[in-house]
């Protein structure tokens, strides 16, 4: 449960003051994703996980098996892993201006708690992530969003 409160208190309080120093022509230190490309990721990855999509599998595919084994015994510690993707790859954005975008992310973070804190026994699920409770998404969600301000220079250090 600490741990969890950990998480919070980053994801809510930290996220907005570190997103401030987040320039628009900011470069990745690893990676093809602008800054922009970055917080809009962020923001519909934490979207996503507050509703149910298809059915569950029975028993979990090996993809969501690898996932849970991720977050419960690697801790959910994101790697870069170079591929043959350019930035033509990029999806498109979504919000008109970087400013607009960076201003999402924190009502993000927030509708997730808030959620969480009206349905506490609500479990997302996806053909990826298989399905998943709070607790699981508070360690994914912290971590990945520790890996993205590392690989924008906001952190210095990643995992810690």
């Amino acid at each position: 449960m600490e741990a969890k409160l950990e998480h919070r208190a980053y994801l809510v309080n930290e996220i907005p003051k570190l997103l401030k120093q987040l320039k628009e022509d900011t470069e990745p230190r690893f990676g093809l994703m602008t800054a922009q490309h970055m917080v809009e990721h962020l923001t519909s990855t934490i979207k996503a996980v507050l509703s149910r999509h298809g059915e569950v599998q029975n028993p979990p595919t090996k993809g969501q098996l690898g996932f849970k084994a991720f977050i419960h015994e690697k801790g959910a510690v994101l790697t870069h892993r170079p591929s043959d993707k350019t930035k033509a790859d990029l999806p498109a954005l979504k919000y008109g201006t970087f400013e607009e975008a960076k201003a999402e992310l924190p009502k993000a973070v927030q509708r997730f708690y808030d959620h969480f804190d009206a349905n506490p026994d609500f479990k997302c699920y996806n053909e990826f992530l298989g399905e998943m409770d709070f607790g699981e998404l508070s360690l994914f969600e912290y971590m990945h969003y520790r890996y993205h301000f590392y690989q924008f220079a906001l952190i210095e250090t990643y995992p810690v």
